[in-house]
């Protein structure tokens, strides 16, 4: 097989970068939902949690059903661009229904059944684009320092609108009115923001899809040649997994999204109810979140080229976790300014920003680890199967919305936080135990995130060696 690669030009960059824009604006969705079909529509916390979590079933087999298809796609556009294109109009328009459900869905049952139909589709929808996106990585060049340079720049972009979305939700959308005196309380708002993230993502999609398109001649040399058959899925499947570098970043990744997905989905909870926030202050709070990302690139480039991704991705997780969990758990000691501070806003302020590019260094790190396992899948099985092991980052990544947005719906069930309820109006002792569930629960699943990748096995040197085994074996 050929080994040759089309160079990594700023223009590849740039087009790559451009899908993490509707990427961006789909994550971001996680931060409101819950509190949108919860506090504003009236649903059952646990029951929007569950809605949510179901589309977890579903993701554990349309994700690696879906890389093992787009593997063995044949076209003149190659394996990726197909699934690409196809992703674009339903993931817009089950996008758009989630925050538009019809005047006649009132009360659990039918709120509920909604969100899970537009749940489902959406993440099915969103693996349609994602699971290519991240197999071409490993297409596009076999450098161990340039997938993580391509995935930097996914993920700035990514983090740009995803953080760019919460500004915009807290000083355009969700903004008081004469009607409703509490702008996370304004329908409108979600509407109008679901809107205009349609129209993002369509547009985001396209130029991904467009910027690669000149790549597919040269793609075509990957391909698998076995007949689609279920026998060869659940092969190529195991084939996969029969690493330990494998099993252990894969169960490290689909824990540390668990964590973010229950951080994400309480974050609103936690910086509206927990610190009194208001709408004006969080758009503020949100706006260095988003700047963050754009230091990102020479920061990567400084500290991550050189270095084991292994060592850089525990170091950026054990950041976050620090500035994401001493905060609470100081304000519970009573060691924190109180709310309403000029002191704790300006904390929170310069702690979103560093908690934000920590977070991205893992994610970024962990992604790239998993693309470093195609060369370790085709020494062993003369397969490229990138789509089955990129797979395994949506999958992983989409428990942020499914099991951590479970697990949060179950955790205010249980501390029985009131639905439809004003900030200001919940009763101190259950914000104290929004604060006791939130810290610990969070610090504990990301400790084991910790232990699980750090027993991973694939290092610059033993990339190196694979490469030069797969050179060798050529023609």
């Amino acid at each position: 097989m050929a080994r040759d690669t089309p160079g990594i030009t700023k223009g590849t960059c740039w087009a790559y970068s451009g899908g993490g824009a509707g990427y961006g604006v789909v994550y971001n969705a996680h931060y409101f939902v819950l509190i949108y079909y919860s506090q504003v529509l009236g649903l059952d916390a646990g029951l929007a949690g569950l809605a949510v979590g179901i589309g977890l079933v579903f993701d554990a087999i349309t994700d690696p059903l879906v890389g093992y298809l787009s593997d063995g796609t044949r076209s003149r556009w190659g394996r990726r661009h197909p699934w690409l294109y196809a992703s674009i109009l339903p993931l817009g328009a089950t996008f758009y229904f989630l925050w538009h459900p019809p005047d006649f869905v009132a009360g659990n049952t039918l709120l509920f059944a909604w969100l899970v139909v537009c749940n489902v589709l959406m993440r099915t929808a969103l693996t349609m684009f994602l699971v290519p996106a991240y197999a071409i990585v490993a297409e596009l060049t076999a450098d161990y320092d340039e997938r993580t340079r391509l995935l930097t720049g996914f993920h700035v972009i990514w983090s740009v609108f995803m953080n760019g979305m919460s500004v915009l939700m807290y000083a355009v959308w969700l903004v008081p009115t004469e009607e409703i005196s509490d702008g996370v309380m304004n329908p409108d708002g979600y509407q109008n923001a679901g809107l205009f993230g349609t129209v993002v993502i369509v547009a985001s999609v396209l130029v991904f899809s467009i910027g690669l398109q000149r790549f597919i001649p040269r793609l075509r040399q990957y391909r698998v040649n076995e007949p689609l058959s279920p026998g060869q899925f659940f092969r190529q499947v195991a084939d996969v997994f029969r690493s330990a570098s494998a099993r252990f970043v894969v169960v490290g990744g689909v824990l540390y999204y668990a964590g973010l997905g229950t951080y994400v989905a309480l974050w609103v909870y936690i910086y509206s109810y927990f610190w009194e926030f208001t709408s004006e202050q969080v758009s503020i709070i949100v706006i260095p979140m988003a700047l963050s990302a754009l230091i990102l690139p020479p920061a990567m480039a400084r500290w991550a080229v050189g270095r084991e991704k292994k060592a850089v991705a525990i170091t950026g997780l054990l950041g976050a976790m620090a500035v994401n969990v001493v905060p609470i758990s100081l304000r519970l000691l009573g060691f924190f300014p109180e709310n309403g501070s000029e002191a704790l806003f300006s904390i929170m302020l310069v702690a979103g920003f560093f908690e934000s590019i920590l977070f991205l260094v893992f994610d970024i790190c962990w992604r790239s680890m998993i693309a470093d396992l195609t060369e370790r899948t085709e020494l062993e099985t003369g397969r490229r199967n990138e789509g089955v092991i990129s797979s395994t980052i949506t999958f992983a990544t989409k428990c942020a919305d499914a099991l951590g947005t479970l697990i949060a719906g179950i955790l205010l069930s249980l501390i029985a936080f009131p639905t439809e309820t004003a900030v200001g109006d919940v009763p101190p002792d259950i914000i104290t135990k929004l604060g006791l569930i939130y810290g610990p629960v969070v610090f504990l699943i990301w400790m084991g995130v910790i232990l699980s990748i750090s027993r991973y096995r694939i290092s610059r040197s033993r990339h190196q060696e694979m490469l030069e085994q797969l050179a060798g074996d050529g023609p």
